[in-house]
């Protein structure tokens, strides 16, 4: 079983803003109107997306960074009857601008399978192989953007292109596991991986934007007629859309920049549901119990009240996802890097030039340097400022 990859999740959203100075005045009342939210300063905060079907309670499996005022949905849904593997944990989201100019998608992973050997591919259409996804065709990730995303949600795909930084990340992963099948004395087995973006028209004269990425697992064999033929299984770790107001499409990559920076994933949820996967595809017949075992990990976790501490540490089991993230912050280029009193690094969005922060994960971006969000909007906030 391949290793999962998490979704990933998360996003800050960026307003444009043209602040102007306010006038100096001892009365806060009359500081605090003269402060237009959405024009002097924003105000984003960091959502969570619980799992509140796989444990005996709710667990937090990552979050994210989002303007204050938009509406999320997250859901986690376990299907533990299905045949397609990678198919059995689904965690999407949905987001949306309150004044509804943005629209976040993000789908669950998923796999589609196909053999070159008729026979064999008989034999998955008949349902005769235990553990079986879709079957199509195999499809880098500018074909699965063209020919298989874009079409599910009603678009035209105006261009597509290769992601250079997450390209290289996908070609290091390919190679890495193909060298651990090798080690493994699976000779027969390769990896392929691609990352693409495309640029997407919808009839409602909204745009979009499509990020993909996609690892091939090619296992070659003799075929049932002679000959050699290959089984071939595509694993799409990741498939967003951003969709937006036309002509807003730099805008739009601020919001993807930033998404990808602030996500945080949970170390203690992502290895329990990598154990259960290792433990399924291993065909364990002690499954249950290693599962109870996992979910236990995870409550203890939660009972000594540190859960919350995976959101400042780089745990190795995410760092791939980390990498991942990184790729798409030099990709797109849209965030600013602050400290905060601890001196961790907090990425936001670019072009307000100064932060401030809450304990409770809401942030607080303006273009005015003399702003103070604790004086303007009361002293009851506690707000921090952030550095560069």
């Amino acid at each position: 079983m391949k290793k999962l990859f998490p979704f990933v999740l998360v996003i800050s959203v960026l307003f444009s803003c043209n602040a102007q100075s306010p006038q100096k005045n001892n009365n806060s009342t009359k500081k605090i109107a003269a402060m237009v939210e959405g024009k002097d300063y924003v105000i984003v905060k960091r959502f969570r997306v619980e799992d509140k079907q796989g444990f005996d309670n709710p667990v937090e499996v990552s979050s994210f960074v989002l303007p204050a005022g938009w509406q999320v949905n997250s859901n986690v849904q376990w299907n533990l009857y299905s045949k397609c593997m990678p198919e059995i944990v689904q965690v999407s989201v949905n987001a949306t601008s309150n004044d509804g100019d943005y629209e976040l998608m993000f789908y669950p992973v998923t796999q589609f399978d196909w053999s070159t050997d008729a026979v064999q591919l008989d034999a998955m259409r008949r349902g005769f192989y235990p553990v079986v996804c879709n079957l199509a065709q195999p499809q880098d990730a500018a074909g699965y953007i063209q020919n298989t995303l874009a079409n599910d949600i009603n678009a035209q795909v105006k261009s597509s292109k290769v992601i250079p930084e997450l390209q290289q990340l996908m070609d290091a992963g390919a190679m890495q596991q193909t060298q651990l099948a090798r080690q493994g004395g699976n000779n027969a087995y390769s990896h392929r991986g691609s990352a693409a973006e495309g640029v997407l028209q919808f009839a409602d004269g909204k745009e979009g934007l499509a990020f993909c990425t996609i690892m091939q697992t090619i296992v070659n064999m003799p075929g049932t007629q002679g000959g050699m033929a290959s089984n071939i299984q595509c694993y799409v770790s990741m498939r967003i859309v951003l969709k937006y107001k036309s002509g807003n499409e730099a805008m739009a990559r601020k919001i993807m920049s930033t998404f990808f920076s602030s996500t945080k994933l949970n170390p203690t949820w992502f290895n329990a549901v990598t154990n259960f996967f290792i433990a399924r595809g291993k065909n364990i017949q002690d499954e249950n119990w290693k599962r109870i075992q996992e979910i236990r990990a995870v409550q203890e976790q939660q009972g000594n009240n540190i859960i919350r501490n995976w959101e400042q540490k780089n745990d190795a089991s995410t760092a791939a996802l980390s990498k991942n993230s990184d790729g798409f912050g030099q990709y797109l280029r849209g965030v600013e890097n602050y400290k905060d009193e601890n001196g961790n690094t907090v990425e936001l969005t670019s072009g307000y030039g100064n932060a401030w922060s809450k304990s409770d994960g809401t942030y607080l971006l303006t273009t005015n340097p003399s702003f103070d969000p604790n004086v303007e909007m009361g002293d009851t906030q506690n707000w921090k400022r952030l550095n560069k």
